[in-house]
């Protein structure tokens, strides 16, 4: 009986332990997450106004054959993808989703720039061809993003790539949070939408060659706030559905332990009484 009390006993002990570490989990994700949507929130705006610019720039009057790198359809099909998850884990699914949706949708032969450890770990066990890593990001820093969008963009420009694309998981809300694939080059474009009304300077070319560059380096860290925010999002949701499972197996093992003890106690008392009786 001893040995049973004990037992329960300590395992009361390690719940509650458990119970603190994800209660304090869930409160930084929540912090976190407030953290993200909010930027979130303000680089989508700028990230629209941008590509908003760019739409506009794009009906100014160009060349009969376009020349402009960004534009221009590549001949070689070697696409190039960014996969983002995240560095650590307790957030339920969100990592499996991702790499679940990249299985389906990426091949293993293309080159992939991979934000997150999970991800890297997950496609270099899986045999994918991960070109370039970051797998210490935090937030991501400027001037980590700029190395990773000159690299993009020096590819691209020289026509070793003919697509861009970004994996990530598009927030929706708090309990929704859905992987999604983004295209950022080539740009599509309507030559009938021209309008040779339009004046650009110094050039057509030299707006487009600033803004794309801008509106790319835009997009993905608009992708990577948006993969944090959900994130985030399933953290806390794990972690709370963790501390509400927490709750009660305490509540039983305290039920178990009362029980226990009262029985301890009854077996005791019942052997005084014997005890007297010889």
């Amino acid at each position: 009986m001893a040995g049973q009390i004990s037992a329960i006993k300590k395992r009361l002990q390690t719940v509650n332990s458990t119970k603190k570490l994800t209660n304090a989990t869930e409160l930084v994700a929540t912090v976190k997450l407030q953290k993200y949507n909010t930027k979130t929130k303000l680089n989508e705006e700028y990230s629209k106004n941008l590509r908003d610019f760019i739409m506009l720039a794009l009906r100014g009057k160009g060349p009969d054959v376009e020349d402009n790198p960004f534009l221009m359809k590549h001949e070689i099909e070697n696409p190039l993808y960014i996969i983002i998850t995240s560095n650590s884990g307790l957030c339920g699914s969100y990592n499996l989703e991702v790499l679940k949706f990249v299985e389906a949708n990426v091949p293993k032969d293309v080159p992939i720039f991979a934000i997150g450890t999970i991800g890297y770990n997950w496609l270099m066990k899986h045999d994918y061809l991960v070109v370039k890593s970051y797998d210490e990001l935090e937030d991501l820093q400027p001037n980590v993003l700029n190395s990773m969008i000159d690299n993009i963009l020096t590819l691209y420009t020289k026509y070793e790539m003919n697509e861009i694309n970004v994996v990530y998981t598009r927030y929706i809300n708090t309990l929704t949070y859905k992987p999604s694939l983004m295209r950022l080059l080539p740009l599509e474009m309507n030559k009938d939408e021209e309008d040779e009304n339009l004046l650009l300077e110094p050039s057509r070319n030299d707006v487009l060659n600033e803004l794309i560059p801008m509106n790319v380096s835009s997009q993905i860290y608009v992708a990577y706030l948006e993969a944090k925010t959900s994130e985030n999002a399933a953290r806390r949701n794990a972690m709370n559905l963790a501390n509400k499972n927490a709750e009660e197996l305490i509540s039983e093992l305290q039920l178990n332990y009362n029980k226990a003890r009262q029985a301890a106690i009854t077996q005791e008392m019942n052997e005084i009484v014997a005890s007297g009786r010889r």
